[in-house]
């Protein structure tokens, strides 16, 4: 393995597993140029998410518990973004600085972040559900779809502290 597939965090490690991390990385050392963009873009939506998740917290709006779940989604985030760096510098990219723009509604209370939070999630889930079939390499799409996992456990959690049922209605992430 190249130098660079020891450049992911331990948040990455414990959220993905040092097997399907490591087979990320070495399928990233080969991966074609529109993989490498596909995992760049990816990287400004994670960028997204922290800096939504930053910005909650800022207002002062949240309770300590929902201050304490947007810290672990905020942490989740970190460990995505974290791990699809390494895979772009494994498969000899530079990976992106940009940061995915997100239109925010008035944040005034703790429910309105709730809901934004929760669709910043769905934007982040449905983006990697989209990628999926265009990622030509079959590892970096188990780890898009891995990722897509977590996503849509946020949305659920989400959904549920808003009292919303079900998180995504009729059954489908969209």
């Amino acid at each position: 393995m190249k130098r660079s597939g020891l450049l992911f965090s331990s948040a990455a490690l414990g959220l993905l597993g040092a097997p399907l991390l490591t087979a990320f990385v070495q399928a990233a050392e080969k991966a074609v140029p529109g993989d490498i963009a596909i995992l760049n873009a990816a990287i400004e939506l994670e960028r997204a998410g922290i800096k939504a998740y930053d910005d909650a917290g800022a207002t002062g709006l949240l309770s300590a518990h929902v201050a304490t779940v947007a810290a672990t989604f905020r942490a989740d985030h970190m460990a995505h973004r974290d791990a699809l760096i390494a895979a772009v510098k494994a498969g000899g990219g530079a990976p992106t600085s940009a940061t995915a723009q997100l239109e925010y509604p008035p944040l005034k209370t703790e429910h309105d972040i709730l809901a934004f939070a929760k669709s910043v999630e769905e934007k982040a889930a449905s983006t990697y559900l989209s990628v999926l079939p265009d990622l030509t390499d079959r590892t970096l799409a188990q780890v898009a779809g891995a990722i897509l996992g977590v996503e849509t456990t946020h949305v659920a959690l989400l959904a549920q502290a808003l009292d919303q049922f079900p998180a995504y209605p009729g059954g489908f992430v969209k």
